[in-house]
């Protein structure tokens, strides 16, 4: 005990006497400090603030190592070294290395390393490394690091990288990367790419790559591939890819858009979905239900309704017997029909459901179709067995007014079927396969039928 009270009392003589003793040190000043008007000591120990080889006006002291043994507060850290148990502080710059068991500090800019067990502060810019286990401050610009284990803010614009375990949040333009467990926040532009748990917001424009487990969220304009697992919003322009589990909205959008559902206003590219929305669109839709009100292009869908486009009632009739009834959307161009049909000359209760997609061109005296058709065959009720009818159709149109026409032409088909007693639909076989439990028979037919409206 008496070795530890002697150490003590070595200890605060030296701490006090040291401020008269640092006079004779080197005090060379240099262009950095000059205009903060501070003093240069190579070394200064410091028990707490105001008990330091500096004494208490520290804050007009810059020194090249630092030793804080509870916490320090000096006027600046130049191109040196600064531990501390608990806090360092600089009342204008830290340059080089600081580590704290709490915090770091510096009042102004910062350029170096910040390891802190809580937290790190940059009163300006930042320019270097932050590392602390709980958040990280730069009030202006980073250019450097910054790895918070719960979030990590920047006043100004960010070059390099933010990683955060809750959040990120840069005040304006970000080129870099941003990682964060549930949110990326930029006030202005990024160029470069968010990761995040939940949430990517970005103000303004983005370039680069988004990547988000909820949304990503812009209000400007976008050029590059967003990745969510519910939403993407969009609110200016889109060009890239976009992809989601929930929606995709975007104003403009061109590119490839993937999700649920799509929508966007103005759109050129290709839609894949459950639903594709547009208001003006150019390019491929294909999914569920596509709609809009002018649509130019390739709609797959089972409904593919366009207010500028076709709407149309077909029936007809072919060599298997079948009468059917369809309904016809899609563009002038490209179509889209679901049909339903039956079979009276059978002496049993078969009947089918159709989707086709087709083209057609149009010519001075008369019109053209070629289609592709599934048709599902169900004995009775629906039919869980295999048993299906493709059907490639070449039909020859004649328009008898604005509402009616009448058309015909070949077709070829092929029956897929596992049930015994199919055999019966077709009325003769150019081919008739068996293998591995299905029944492959193909033939060539005729289709006759009129188109309404």
């Amino acid at each position: 005990m008496d070795k530890v009270k002697f150490l003590l009392a070595t200890l605060f003589t030296f701490l006090l006497i040291s401020p008269l003793s640092s006079q004779a040190q080197d005090s060379t000043n240099y262009q950095d400090w000059e205009k903060y008007d501070l003093t240069y000591r190579t070394y200064r120990i410091t028990l707490l603030p105001g008990l330091s080889t500096n004494g208490i006006d520290a804050v007009d002291y810059v020194a090249k190592y630092s030793f804080n043994l509870l916490g320090g507060y000096h006027g600046a850290l130049h191109e040196g070294f600064e531990l501390g148990t608990l806090i360092n502080a600089n009342k204008y710059y830290a340059s080089g290395v600081q580590i704290a068991g709490i915090g770091n500090y510096s009042g102004d800019n910062t350029l170096g390393v910040q390891i802190a067990g809580i937290g790190n502060y940059s009163g300006n810019s930042m320019q270097g490394v932050q590392v602390s286990g709980i958040g990280n401050w730069a009030s202006s610009d980073i250019q450097g690091v910054q790895l918070g284990g719960v979030f990590n803010l920047s006043g100004g614009n960010i070059e390099g990288l933010q990683s955060a375990g809750v959040f990120n949040v840069a005040r304006n333009d970000i080129q870099g990367l941003q990682f964060s467990g549930i949110l990326n926040l930029s006030g202005d532009s990024i160029e470069g790419m968010q990761y995040a748990g939940a949430f990517n917001i970005a103000k303004n424009d983005i370039q680069g790559l988004l990547v988000s487990g909820v949304g990503n969220i812009s209000g400007g304009n976008i050029q590059g591939l967003l990745v969510s697992g519910f939403a993407n919003i969009a609110r200016q322009d889109m060009q890239g890819i976009i992809t989601s589990g929930g929606i995709n909205y975007a104003k403009t959008f061109q590119g490839i858009s993937l999700s649920s559902v799509n929508i966007s206003q103005d759109f050129q590219g290709i839609q894949l979905g459950l639903a594709n929305i547009v208001d003006e669109g150019q390019g491929i839709q294909a999914g569920l239900i596509n709609y809009g009100n002018e649509f130019e292009g390739i709609p797959v869908g089972l409904i593919s309704y366009y207010r500028d486009g076709r709407q149309n009632l077909d029936f007809w009739t072919t060599e298997t017997g079948f009468t059917n009834i369809g309904i016809k959307l899609g563009t002038e161009q490209v179509y889209n029909m679901l049909s339903v049909g039956f079979n009276p000359l059978l002496n049993r209760d078969v009947w089918q459901v159709g989707w086709s997609i087709g083209k057609l061109r149009e010519y001075e005296n008369h019109d053209l179709y070629s289609d592709f058709s599934y048709f599902k065959i169900n004995e009775g009720s629906w039919t869980k067995d295999l048993n299906s009818i493709l059907k490639y159709r070449l039909l020859f149109g004649k328009e008898v007014n604005e509402d009616f026409k009448f058309y015909s032409g070949p077709t070829l088909n092929m029956l897929i079927s596992r049930l015994q007693g199919s055999d019966d639909y077709a009325p003769y076989r150019l081919f008739d396969i068996k293998a591995k439990g299905r029944q492959y028979v193909f033939w060539i037919g005729a289709t006759l039928g009129i188109e309404l409206f």
